[in-house]
């Protein structure tokens, strides 16, 4: 039996919404992104937790499916619609710049390189496959291609981001988020 995750990146005036449905088989050996979505540009929050909603609901396996949102800003208010609206079980994560995972349950804090590595993982070893009618595919990878890790010199900490002028992180931060939580040990 599959299990879904929807990772669910949160933005509105400077950066997208985004949502990925990663679906995994019972031994988790492969992953499978099979829906990706860029809300408009100031999309209302209301809509977009009712968007959520409604991908939740038809996804096959409802009770099988899983919101993994972002939660640094404003994203646990939204995360609390979803779950108090709408009967959702949504897992908080909020992205750190720290150096360990903490949290259980129904919220965690996890830094953006754990988020990061994670994806890069599960790509390396082919273990998370695109699929081709996936319409923002193309974003997705552009995105892949201009998303950095950054030292700087003064704190030797590093950062991820999208890199240049225009260029959007929230498709990789929604796929991130999925696959995270997909691989995160119970």
């Amino acid at each position: 039996m599959a299990d879904y995750f929807l990772g669910l990146d949160l933005g509105q005036r400077c950066d997208h919404t985004a949502v990925a449905i990663l679906e995994t088989g019972v031994d988790r050996d492969c992953y499978h992104l099979r829906y990706l979505e860029r809300l408009k540009l100031n999309t209302n929050y209301t809509i977009a937790v009712n968007r959520v909603s409604e991908l939740v609901r038809t996804t096959q396996r409802l009770d099988r499916c899983t919101v993994v949102g972002d939660a640094t800003g404003v994203g646990l208010p939204v995360l609390e619609l979803l779950r108090q609206n709408h009967s959702i079980s949504a897992v908080a994560v909020t992205i750190t710049g720290g150096n360990s995972v903490s949290g259980s349950g129904g919220s965690f804090r996890v830094p953006k390189r754990d988020l990061v590595r994670t994806l890069a993982i599960l790509f390396e070893s082919r273990r998370l496959q695109i699929a081709h009618t996936i319409p923002t595919a193309r974003e997705l990878i552009e995105e892949l291609r201009n998303f950095k890790a950054r030292i700087n010199p003064r704190t030797r900490r590093e950062t991820y981001q999208a890199d240049g002028r225009g260029s959007h992180d929230d498709l990789v931060l929604a796929v991130a988020l999925a696959c995270w939580y997909a691989e995160k040990p119970t």
